[in-house]
């Protein structure tokens, strides 16, 4: 066999062993980003890829659905939701002007995977730095037990009024928060944004930013590769207009009942 079939073979088994793995971001993603007061929209929660959702999400791993708007933060009713055979949907009904932040976290569940298939897991999703510091390790190659959960947010702008409520942390595990209202930034600026963890910076973190239809296509190859500074804030240049996403999973050595404990984070919001 050569070694181009050799190597498609390789990575294609790579790619079933992180899908095995459960190695599946989450994103909201709003049929529109920019409303009208009053109006009706959807907002669909993927998990899977930015391009493509591979299972609904139950109510029961819903652990907390926000929507912070006018300086309150509400939740909807279970009621609002519904699903297909990949995807949740969110319906919602914005009231008057301002900017709206929409936010889904999950309870933790563990998954077991022996060692080899989660290290393919860390390489696949990107997750360097728990990889490197596991092929430095010495000792057995013991079965992982992970216990992980995922905590994602999108930004609306309904009307002209701009308001604060996209910088207010929803209280989730792990957050992403812009620190300018993305309704204000255009093609060519720096955009900065902070990340916490249990609601303390997220320093030295790992993060991926990147907009649907980037030439690189799926995934985080092309993506802008990103390290938080001692304060968890890191900044990246808008080079298009479109729905942009910003992606990081906070993995930490655990205690318990689990091995490593990931906290999975995402962000989606729009440039005009």
């Amino acid at each position: 066999m050569t070694r181009k079939p050799l190597l498609a073979l390789a990575l294609g088994a790579l790619g079933l062993l992180a899908s095995s793995a459960g190695a599946h971001e989450m994103f909201l993603k709003p049929a529109q980003f920019h409303l009208e007061p009053g109006a009706k929209t959807v907002v669909a929660l993927f998990n899977g890829t930015i391009d493509k959702s591979e299972n609904p999400i139950t109510r029961d791993r819903m652990k907390a659905v926000s929507v912070a708007a006018g300086g309150k933060i509400s939740a909807p009713s279970a009621t609002q939701w519904r699903d297909d055979q990949v995807t949740s949907y969110l319906d919602l009904t914005v009231a008057g002007p301002g900017t709206y932040v929409v936010g889904v976290s999950t309870a933790p569940k563990i998954i077991e995977l022996s060692a080899d298939n989660f290290d393919g897991y860390l390489q696949h999703d990107g997750i360097e730095d728990t990889l490197k510091a596991r092929q430095a390790e010495k000792g057995p190659r013991t079965p992982v037990r992970e216990r992980y959960s995922k905590h994602v947010k999108t930004i609306l702008q309904v009307g002209a009024a701009r308001t604060d409520d996209y910088a207010r942390p929803l209280g989730f595990p792990a957050e992403i928060l812009l620190t300018q209202n993305p309704a204000a930034v255009k093609v060519g600026d720096t955009l900065a944004f902070r990340t916490l963890i249990k609601g303390q910076p997220m320093a030295g973190q790992l993060v991926y930013a990147s907009y649907e239809g980037a030439p690189h296509g799926s995934g985080h190859a092309g993506a802008a590769k990103l390290r938080t500074d001692a304060d968890g804030t890191a900044s990246f240049k808008v080079t298009a207009a479109g729905r942009w996403y910003i992606t990081l999973i906070n993995m930490q050595k655990a205690t318990g009942d689990a091995t490593y404990e990931s906290n999975w984070s995402t962000l989606t919001f729009e440039i005009r």
